[in-house]
């Protein structure tokens, strides 16, 4: 409502004559008074000449629909303020920035806390800047030449973790390489290379050294997973690495969890992958190779990888090598002793092959040892990070949209049978698959999730 329709009475007509001049007195006063509100108004809707212009607050980089729920701990999160676009600078420097802990009504003025590059400001919060659990409020403005003012205001839900955040600083995921679940005394990665044609038994040396070569590929595949280029909450850090480490070699502690990775998936077939799904990481120490409550033994199982088969690179990469495409595996044609420090076409050939295999692996490496750190818990942030719940199937601790389907876009953590072998390999239309940013931000701590392990107001 107007302020001048909030001064015109519906009954004026039918006032009685007696009151006919008071009452056209009244409207005439009650029409310019409003008029100066609806001027004020318009003059208001104007900010540096130019009209209807916005500032926008966001957390960790998420876009409103995505980060309008999120809880945040007292530190570590990011806060961007981006002002509206072509703004002279000196309008841009007027930049005020304040929080308000709304139990209190106490304000802090954080500007000069804050990094800025043309129309953003931001500020990875740090622990001295003293923030609790409770509702805040932040309020960002500018003003200009004539002394306008622009403003936005936001609310923000700070939480702590029960029994410390998911992820922390002592994480470790050992991929077990060495697993010999049918205990015939080789490494059950070396028996799946075979199927592709990469290993042969007559020649043990040669396919340990190319499994050898595929897992430390494969390694570098996750590292960069969890070590993204992209900065996915635009920390403008230099590097924003995930505090996981990634080891090839056994190392017994309470905080790393065990990945065999080989041998024959029994329970799922055509499964690659098959790691269980650790809600928040509450079990930093579990076991991926063993059964447990009445769950068949989980883990990677590279030899699934021939569901692929159809793949045009699939096809192209291991035709050198595949004896269901007349090639010779590895160890079996002349000349193979000197394979992996030749110069030669096949020498070549199975170099070309190990990376794609490599990076191929190392993708479904990345997407399965997310599911052992808690990704992607069902629900809206708060409880969850936008993951299918058991009753969608498929979907279930997989990425789902905002409407509740099936992501379209190509994240890693979508399912996995929408991926193509191109698309794990990382030469597909997207590039190498990576995390959305709201799951990089919990596998950062930037988000908490309540559900039993929050504290706070």
């Amino acid at each position: 409502m107007s302020p001048s329709d909030a001064n015109l009475s519906p009954n004026a007509k039918s006032a009685p004559r007696a009151g006919g001049r008071g009452a056209l007195i009244a409207i005439l006063v009650g029409i310019l008074i409003g008029g100066v509100f609806v001027a004020i108004s318009m003059e208001g809707s104007i900010f540096a000449g130019r009209s209807n212009l916005a500032i926008e607050i966001r957390i960790n980089d998420l876009d409103e629909q995505t980060g309008r729920d999120v809880l945040i701990p007292t530190s570590g999160w990011v806060l961007q303020i981006f002002a509206p676009e072509d703004l002279p600078e000196p309008i841009l420097e007027t930049l005020s920035v304040t929080l308000r802990e709304e139990r209190t009504g106490t304000t802090l003025e954080i500007v000069d806390r804050l990094q800025r590059d043309g129309r953003l400001a931001w500020i990875v919060v740090p622990e001295n800047l003293g923030l609790v659990p409770g509702l805040f409020s932040v309020r960002a403005s500018l003003h200009d030449a004539d002394g306008r003012e622009l403003v936005t205001h936001r609310r923000i839900r700070i939480r702590t973790w029960l029994g410390g955040p998911p992820i922390g600083s002592r994480q470790a995921i050992h991929f077990d390489f060495l697993v010999d679940r049918d205990k015939d005394g080789r490494p059950d990665f070396e028996t799946d290379l075979e199927r592709f044609g990469l290993a042969s038994p007559e020649s043990k040396g040669l396919a340990a050294a190319v499994a050898d070569q595929l897992a430390s590929r494969a390694l570098s595949r996750v590292l960069r997973a969890y070590d993204p280029s992209d900065d996915p909450n635009a920390t403008r850090l230099a590097r924003d690495i995930v505090f996981v480490r990634f080891l090839l070699e056994a190392e017994w502690t309470p905080y790393t969890t065990r990945i065999c990775v080989g041998g024959k998936n029994t329970a799922y077939p055509d499964s690659v992958g098959n790691v269980r799904y650790d809600p928040r990481n509450a079990i930093k120490g579990q076991p991926e190779c063993e059964p447990r409550d009445e769950e068949p033994a989980a883990g990677l199982f590279p030899s699934e990888l021939t569901v692929y088969r159809k793949s045009a690179l699939y096809q192209e990469i291991l035709a050198p090598f595949d004896p269901e495409q007349g090639g010779t595996p590895v160890g079996l044609a002349v000349g193979d002793e000197n394979l992996l420090s030749g110069e030669s076409a096949r020498s070549k050939a199975l170099l070309r092959a190990t990376n794609i295999m490599g990076d191929v692996l190392g993708t479904v490496m990345a997407h399965e040892s997310a599911h052992a750190l808690g990704l992607v818990p069902a629900g809206r942030p708060g409880v969850g990070l936008f993951g299918g719940s058991e009753a969608d199937g498929a979907s279930y601790a997989h990425n789902i949209n905002l409407a509740g389907n099936p992501e379209s876009q190509p994240w890693l953590m979508n399912e996995g049978r929408e991926f193509s072998f191109e698309d794990l390999a990382g030469l597909g239309e997207a590039g190498e698959l990576r995390f959305r940013p709201l799951n990089h931000a919990y596998l950062k701590d930037r988000v908490v999730l309540i559900n039993g392990r929050s504290t706070g107001s």
